[in-house]
């Protein structure tokens, strides 16, 4: 059967649509001309997907059947698990980064020190280089005047020569040496505005992280409260119809039979309608009766016995009979609501319960797929849905293996 969803889960995948949609310029509270940054965006879309998460939510929670609240909290289990994991992830990587402000903030006090110091080291030997000598001021005057002064020979020049070139190297290396100390203090000050600026970024994605635990430990309360909520009322509908059983199973078992003599006196009304084999039509030879998604299946749940298939569909959709056969039975019927029982020969008959209005007459020959009602919610229900049974010799069996 094509599997269509219900209407809430339709509505949500449009409202999913419509907040993915790109939004035009302007459309966000801004103009082309001043674009927000980068972090604005991703505020205004993690908004968005949290309204369009909330919108969702309620649609779903409205309508759920306890397989779509079930797959929620199985959804949301899973985002708990990866949120925990990232706020612990956000405040370890935090906690790393403030420690490594510490660490190069301690770094860059040394560095200014060092540095403090080496420019007192070089603004002495511009002093003495200026003096032209290589040793303090004060002390190396002659040496500047002797270096200033004619040379005498070519041993005085030689020796004058090598003099100058060892201040020069001195200079030289006090020089290299200042120039790294400030390379390396302005290196560990980029670093540490990177660290801090990590520190809080991470510390930040740490608290969005657990807020966004907090909110889905929320919305799981919500969805466990709402799946308790309709696995009560599926036990109240369940019983409703547990207690309709001995009546229903004397009811069919008499109409059979009174059937059965109907047509010994008659001929038998199925032949030339009993379908043969092709698309939608079962081995057994059903077809679906309505279309659309199975809420609740067949067989024990929640200590009680689900005597056949819940299939959610709007109200006022046709129902139409899975095979050729008689109605037996169209009437009320407790639990049951609006009831149709169709005879399909071989003591084989199906249900249609709870609906809105019957559409067909105690006796009539129906061909397969002819509308014999509307989808409902009367009888003891929980919301419009068509409560379809196969049953032999009276007995319910799991309809799922007679359709296609």
């Amino acid at each position: 059967m094509p599997r269509r969803a219900l209407a809430a889960s339709l509505c949500s995948a449009v409202a999913l649509l419509v907040l993915a949609t790109p939004a035009a310029p302007g459309a966000w509270g801004f103009s082309p001309r001043s674009q927000p940054s980068g972090g604005d965006l991703e505020r205004k879309r993690d908004e968005a997907k949290r309204r369009q998460g909330q919108l969702r939510h309620q649609l779903d929670l409205a309508t759920a059947s306890e397989a779509d609240l079930n797959r929620r909290l199985e959804e949301i289990d899973n985002d708990l698990a990866r949120r925990r994991s990232e706020a612990e992830a956000a405040r370890a990587d935090s906690e790393e980064a403030a420690a490594s402000v510490t660490s190069i903030t301690g770094q860059i006090d040394e560095l200014r020190a060092r540095l403090t110091q080496r420019k007192g080291a070089f603004n002495r030997r511009a002093v003495i280089a200026y003096m032209g000598g290589h040793g303090r001021p004060l002390d190396n005057l002659a040496i500047a005047g002797e270096l200033l002064s004619l040379p005498k020979d070519f041993a005085d020049a030689a020796r004058r020569a090598e003099l100058v070139s060892r201040v020069a190297q001195q200079d030289g290396d006090a020089l290299g040496e200042l120039t790294q100390t400030q390379s390396d203090l302005s290196s560990q000050e980029l670093a540490l505005v990177k660290a801090r600026s990590r520190a809080v970024k991470r510390a930040g994605d740490a608290t969005a992280a657990v807020e966004a635990v907090a909110n889905l430990k929320k919305e799981q309360e919500v969805a466990q409260a709402a799946l308790q909520r309709r696995i009560t009322d599926l036990q109240g509908e369940f019983d409703a119809l547990a207690a309709e059983q001995a009546r229903l199973e004397t009811l069919i078992q008499e109409r059979l039979a009174a059937a059965a003599r109907a047509r010994a006196a008659r001929g038998n009304p199925f032949v030339g309608r009993l379908p043969g084999t092709g698309a939608g039509i079962s081995a057994a030879g059903f077809i679906w009766p309505v279309q659309g998604v199975i809420t609740s299946p067949f067989g024990p749940r929640w200590g009680r016995m689900h005597t056949g298939i819940d299939i959610a569909a709007p109200a006022g959709t046709p129902i139409h009979a899975a095979k050729a056969g008689e109605v037996i039975y169209a009437d009320w019927l407790g639990g049951y609501g609006n009831l149709v029982v169709v005879d399909h020969g071989d003591s084989v008959v199906t249900l249609y319960a709870h609906q809105s209005r019957i559409g067909v007459a105690e006796g009539q020959v129906l061909n397969q797929g002819d509308v014999l009602g509307f989808v409902g919610s009367t009888g003891h229900s929980t919301g419009n849905h068509l409560h379809f049974e196969v049953r032999i010799d009276a007995q319910p069996r799991n309809p799922q293996p007679y359709l296609p």
